[in-house]
Order: C-alpha cells, then sequence, then structure tokens
C-alpha cells in the first residue's frame, strides 16, 4: 500500500513495523511518496488538462532519469480513478486510465503490432490472437497509417482498430506511456515525425489523451512539425539546483520528511547533511530515495540502531555515474532552454564533489590552493 507523508508527522510508521523483518521495513520505506514541490506542480496541470482536455492531446513529460518521473505517473494514475471514483462505480465496465512501459525498438525499428498487443493487454481485452483485417475500407485510412517499422502479423492494422474501440468503449480518459523515449528510437527525422503523427491520430480518434514520460530524448519532438506542436504540449519535471535558496529549502524539507520515514528505532539528524546529500544525489528526489533505501539496507544488515553517514557514504553513487547523469542533466536542460528561450544553465562552474568527512579536513594555515599558478602572457 503506497503511503503519502505529511511533514509534520512525527515517525508517522506503526512502531510495530520495528518488530518486523528486514524485507517489510524496507518494503515500507519503498511505499513512501514525498509530494515534493516540482512533482506537484506538474501533477495537477496533469489532472486539469486530462479531467477537462483542451486542444492538445498529447502531453510530453520529461526530465533527466531519478529525478521522479515514474512515481509521478503512478499517482497521475491514482488521482484520476479517484476523481472518476463515481462514474467507474456507476459503469463497471470503464477503465478511465491505463498505461504501459514502451519496450526499446529492436535494430531501429519500431514493432507496432507489439505495441497494440500490449496496450490491449494492460486494458484487459480478450482475444488477442483473433484479430482479424476484413477488408477495411482504404478511405479510413490516413496518412498516419502508412508507418515505417515492423509488424509481427499480417493483421496490424485489425490491432489497431481493436485497441482504438477499446479505448472509446471503456471509456479510457488517459494513457500512460513510461520510457516513451522509445518511441522515438527511429532512425532520422522522417521516422520521429511518423510516429508523433501515428500517436497524435490514435489520441484524437479516440479522444484519450497520451501523457509520454521519458528522458529529455522527448525534445526531438518539439521540432517535428508545426500542427504535431499545436496538439502536443511539455512538463519538465526539472531536478533542485544548489544554487537556488528556494530548491534549497524544498529539498530539505524531503530530507526532513524521509528521515522521519527511516523504520528504525532512532531517528537520525540528517538535516545538517543536506547540502552533501542534494550534491550527491544530483538534486534528484528519485535518486536519492534510492540512495536512502540502499543505506537503510546497509543499516539493517548490520542490525544498527539507526542509519548514520557512513551507510550513506558506503551506497552513494559512484563518481563515474554521476558524472555521467549530470552531464546527461545539463545539457537536457540546455536543449530545453535553447527552445524555450530560456536562459542557459551554467556549464562551466561544476566544482569537484567533497563528502561530510573529507569537508571535515581543513587545510593548515598558510597552506596554498593546489592548482596550476598562471604561465606566459
Amino acid at each position: 500500500m503506497v503511503k503519502i507523508m505529511n511533514q509534520k508527522q512525527e515517525r508517522p510508521f506503526n512502531r510495530n513495523l520495528l518488530k518486523q523483518p528486514t524485507r517489510a521495513k524496507l518494503q515500507d520505506f519503498r511505499d513512501v511518496i514525498v509530494p515534493h514541490r516540482n512533482i506537484q506542480e506538474i501533477l495537477d496541470l496533469l489532472l486539469k488538462n486530462a479531467i477537462e482536455p483542451d486542444d492538445a492531446s498529447v502531453y510530453l513529460v520529461f526530465g533527466v532519469t531519478g529525478v521522479g518521473k515514474t512515481r509521478l505517473m503512478l499517482e497521475f494514475q491514482k488521482r484520476m480513478v479517484e476523481h472518476f471514483m463515481d462514474e467507474l462505480i456507476e459503469n463497471p465496465g470503464s477503465l478511465i486510465v491505463g498505461g504501459i512501459e514502451v519496450d526499446s525498438a529492436e535494430g531501429g525499428k519500431f514493432n507496432y503490432s507489439d505495441y497494440y498487443i500490449q496496450v490491449l493487454e494492460a486494458l484487459r481485452e480478450v482475444l488477442i490472437d483473433y484479430k482479424i483485417t476484413y477488408d477495411i475500407d482504404s478511405a479510413e485510412q490516413s496518412d498516419a497509417d502508412a508507418l515505417l517499422g515492423t509488424f509481427e502479423s499480417k493483421n496490424s492494422k485489425a490491432l489497431r482498430r481493436a485497441m482504438q474501440k477499446v479505448f472509446i468503449n471503456r471509456e479510457v480518459r488517459a494513457f500512460t506511456l513510461d520510457e516513451a523515449q522509445h518511441l522515438f528510437d527511429v532512425a532520422g527525422g522522417k521516422q520521429i515525425n511518423t510516429q508523433m503523427n501515428w500517436l497524435k491520430s490514435i489520441a484524437n480518434k479516440t479522444q484519450t489523451v497520451h501523457v509520454l514520460f521519458g528522458t529529455y530524448e522527448l525534445l526531438k519532438c518539439q521540432t517535428v512539425n508545426g500542427q504535431v506542436g499545436r496538439r502536443s504540449e511539455d512538463f519538465h519535471l526539472a531536478r533542485y539546483h544548489k544554487n537556488k535558496q528556494a530548491d534549497c529549502e524544498e529539498y530539505k524539507k524531503v530530507i526532513i520528511t524521509l528521515q522521519r520515514h527511516l523504520p528504525v528505532s532512532s531517528e537520525p539528524n540528517l538535516e545538517k547533511y543536506a547540502d552533501y546529500f542534494m550534491e550527491y544525489s544530483l538534486g534528484c528526489v528519485g535518486i536519492l530515495k534510492s540512495w536512502w533505501y540502499r543505506s537503510l539496507k546497509n543499516a539493517l544488515d548490520d542490525n544498527a540502531k539507526t542509519v548514520e553517514l557512513k551507510d550513506f557514504e558506503a551506497k552513494a553513487l559512484s563518481s563515474g555515474r554521476r558524472n555521467q547523469i549530470e552531464t546527461e542533466a545539463i545539457n537536457g536542460e540546455n536543449n530545453f532552454a535553447a527552445l524555450h528561450n530560456q536562459e542557459y544553465y551554467d556549464l562551466s562552474k561544476i566544482e569537484p564533489e567533497k563528502s561530510p568527512s573529507q569537508k571535515q579536513k581543513s587545510k593548515n594555515v598558510g597552506e596554498r590552493d593546489s592548482k596550476r599558478d598562471p604561465v606566459g602572457i
């Protein structure tokens, strides 16, 4: 059962949890959701657009890995069900919301038949293997039907028609695609254009809002064509930046909230390491949560009564992994800024990371910083 945390609560978990095995404690911590600012703002906008759709039919939610896109998607699905609960009770056959995780393209070609089958399975359709094309009138076929990809069966169009009917008959208001950047793992701008037109066509014909969650690779879709741009909308799930005071304050709230939900007998005082956690998690709450999960397990395996700094230092992401994620984040943020005429992030001032234990080692009086002196003119 997923729990949404209230930051004003003190040790909100059941104290009997401390008597449970490690697996139960870890699962309890995994189920915790932190409703922080960046996710909450986008969640509210997505719900508003899905409940009362405007001219856009496709929404793109993108950010760096570990920023919390999948968690946002799950919360969006949950809130949609809650909002339309009366309709679900009145019509048990309706679904309101569904979703899949998109598989990566093999050999640079997207498999449409497999996609339709996955969607039909997610929407609980039966007799998928018996969908047959019965002389579909060519007049019904749009340019979006001329797809470039692979087809596992001769009945790909029948599968698509069945999928669209399920969207309509089961009253699916919104459909989510996790790892949606895999839709565009194809070579060349022409195929990206085809993919976006294909998806827009499905959304328009079924009147089902499609919400794509993925990496900054989704930015490719912005320059496809004017019509697609008009019928889609972007949502940037940003990470928190240590050079912004408001971001630091919000991140500290996240740390305090997670700290109170650590299922250990003695609550640690981790707020004082907020700068360290923000730097080593790159301002991504998803990375922070996974890191704390590993650190909690490390402490529980040692039968510790609390989680200490050494547990976090032992389970932090390696420097190479952090550098790669940060590079992807900066490149994505700058691409987004360029497309939206915003100010670029500063790429030139990336300082080496230091853990709290390293920062305690101060220099002797009069000792110079280790750096190369300027030479020449």
